[in-house]
């Protein structure tokens, strides 16, 4: 993970009117100040600023910062591209319409691992308990990691059986496509699906639930709304299941050399999960520009407050979670899931005793 320390904050932004105003290219003297394991960031940063702009030198910036990421990274690659295409940036309307891109992106081994330790790490902090789960799924998605977690709390015996999924997604597709999969794989459970988002619904959800999961969702919120709709989620569920990215997408404005920065290495390497090695085929572009594509950009483009990305570094996390759901629903374990030069992805458990 890339986090710039405070002076590299104070060049990067003394630099960037030598780039808007001044022209300077990559490769010049420009970034003589820059560190050599910042320039493919501060490549981004330049080029994503341009590119805000509708500014045509946009696409040197990435194409440099491409050079210097390889395949490990591939924000500037795709940003290149996404701007020779339309001439400015701008996600497309239909996030999340097509399943398709979703179950690609979740797919991808990177991904698969992380959702096996995801489910590893459920079955190992969660306490044995008798009778019927009753699971609530936030922000769904295709149904996976409910499809996956499900069999394995059951088989290590941590409930007898399933009473009740409820689906929480604001996409139509998913939850229709999710709430047909586990209805079909758990015929005995009265399966639900509730199109909506948690911070709308939070407190009038139809529980109790034994268990509520998120995976990779509830970063959609600002951390002030976090707390607010896990607050009144909190007397509803014994335990809460979460699967995040330790990344720092919260509280740096828009246009900051530090969101830059976070974005360049967790959403660059995302993008290289998703479209692979060589060029990608039409399933991983579709994924690139369906799923990843409006949350970059949303990033890069809109004010905090208005942007729909808010990935927070798990300490904070933590914090937020002990702060929202008061003293009867404690910690009770973290853990890593993936490890990258790049990106964390951590599970993270909140839940009753006793």
């Amino acid at each position: 993970m890339l986090h710039l320390g405070p002076q590299d904050v104070v060049t990067w932004n003394g630099l960037l009117p030598e780039v808007l105003d001044r022209g300077s290219f990559p490769g010049g003297a420009v970034e003589e100040e820059v560190q050599e394991k910042h320039l493919g960031a501060f490549r981004f940063f330049a080029g994503s600023t341009l590119a805000i702009r509708a500014d045509p030198r946009a696409t040197r910036w990435f194409e440099a910062g491409a050079d210097v990421d390889g395949d490990d990274l591939r924000a500037s690659e795709y940003l290149s591209d996404v701007f020779e295409r339309t001439g400015h940036l701008e996600a497309p309307a239909n996030a999340f319409a097509d399943p398709r891109a979703y179950t690609h992106f979740t797919a991808v081994p990177a991904m698969r691992a992380a959702r096996a330790q995801f489910v590893s790490f459920a079955v190992d902090t969660l306490p044995p308990e008798s009778g019927a789960l009753r699971v609530l799924d936030v922000g769904c998605g295709d149904g996976g990691i409910v499809s996956e977690l499900l069999p394995a709390l059951l088989e290590a015996g941590r409930w007898d059986e399933v009473a009740s999924i409820t689906l929480l997604d604001p996409s139509p597709e998913m939850i229709s496509t999710a709430k047909a999969r586990l209805a079909a794989e758990w015929p005995g459970a009265r399966v639900e699906g509730r199109l909506a988002r948690l911070e709308h619904v939070a407190s009038g959800l139809s529980g109790p639930f034994d268990l509520a999961i998120g995976s990779l969702s509830l970063h959609h919120m600002p951390a002030e709304m976090k707390g607010r709709a896990l607050a009144a989620l909190a007397s509803s569920i014994d335990h809460l299941l979460l699967l995040e990215l330790d990344a720092d997408h919260d509280s740096p404005e828009v246009g900051s050399p530090r969101l830059a920065a976070s974005i360049h290495h967790s959403y660059g390497w995302l993008l290289a999960q998703v479209l692979g090695p060589g060029d990608p085929d039409e399933v991983a572009r579709e994924s690139a520009d369906q799923f990843v594509a409006p949350e970059l950009v949303s990033l890069l483009t809109q004010p905090r407050g208005t942007r729909t990305e808010y990935h927070m570094r798990r300490d904070r996390w933590l914090t937020l979670l002990a702060e929202a759901m008061g003293p009867e629903i404690r910690p009770l374990g973290t853990q890593t899931a993936l490890a990258t030069p790049y990106v964390d992805l951590f599970a993270l458990h909140m839940g009753r005793l006793g």
